[in-house]
């Protein structure tokens, strides 16, 4: 009997041995995929370090601001037309004058006294010309007193000025000292500087002639057919002239103008 309990012992070991290795090996695959979750852990831990170091700014950091220049204005060339006068529709549109008409489109004095126009343009720029094509149809005064002057009127921190010919003679005997002079005054008289905007004897010549001036930041000066005539004025206060209102006065005089532009120097 013992034999038999002995050989019975030996059957059951060796029947749960067998079914104890057909169950799932859990046990073999828990430590691996323990092993897989730790290298995905530290991976995942490394990857938020490295992020984060590479964002974090300083608390105390400062970012510059860009600072942009401010456009610097571009100086024009020279000799651009900035206007030319257009009287094909008359005088509409000019305002301040006076003692003018337009005749086969061009402008001359109606009166035998005082003919005042005001250029319906003001040139944005500082320095600038002012050409008129004129000629000197009749002098009207015998004793002197004929004249005509473009001018700018005076404006805040800007002197005026005039520019042209004053004495003008007529034909009839005169005085020998008695002659024309070219004259450039300002706007008040006081700003001009000491030696400037002396008058010059000068005889207009007949036929027509371009008279202009020129300004260029505190000085003006008379020219004629682009040549200076007599001395410059300049301000001793005024750092520029005055860029308008521009026009021309004429005083017992019948003139004729074919052509008025202002341009850039």
């Amino acid at each position: 009997m013992p034999i038999a309990r002995h050989d019975q012992a030996l059957r059951t070991l060796f029947i749960r041995t067998p079914l104890s290795h057909t169950e799932p090996p859990r046990l073999l695959q828990s430590p691996m995929l323990l092993v897989f979750l730790v290298g995905f852990l530290f991976f995942s831990l490394g990857a938020c370090s490295a992020g984060t170091s590479s964002t974090t700014v300083p608390p105390h950091a400062t970012v510059s601001a860009t600072r942009h220049p401010s456009p610097t204005p571009t100086p024009l060339p020279a000799g651009i037309v900035l206007y030319q006068a257009d009287w094909s529709h008359g005088l509409a549109g000019w305002q301040g004058t006076q003692g003018w008409k337009v005749v086969q489109g061009q402008l001359e004095t109606d009166s035998s006294g005082s003919a005042t126009f005001t250029i319906p343009y003001r040139p944005p720029v500082s320095d600038y010309a002012i050409e008129i094509r004129l000629q000197i149809v009749q002098v009207l005064s015998q004793n002197g007193g004929s004249s005509f002057a473009i001018f700018a009127t005076k404006a805040p921190g800007r002197d005026g000025y005039e520019a042209g010919v004053n004495t003008i003679l007529g034909t009839a005997p005169h005085p020998m000292a008695a002659h024309p002079a070219s004259l450039v005054s300002l706007d008040p008289s006081d700003d001009v500087a000491p030696g400037s905007g002396l008058p010059i004897a000068y005889f207009p010549r007949p036929g027509w002639h371009i008279y202009g001036v020129e300004v260029r930041g505190n000085e003006a000066r008379l020219l004629v057919d682009g040549i200076q005539v007599g001395n410059s004025a300049r301000s001793e206060r005024a750092k520029v002239l005055s860029n308008g209102p521009l026009g021309l006065s004429s005083e017992l005089l019948v003139l004729r103008v074919s052509s008025i532009r202002i341009l850039t120097v």
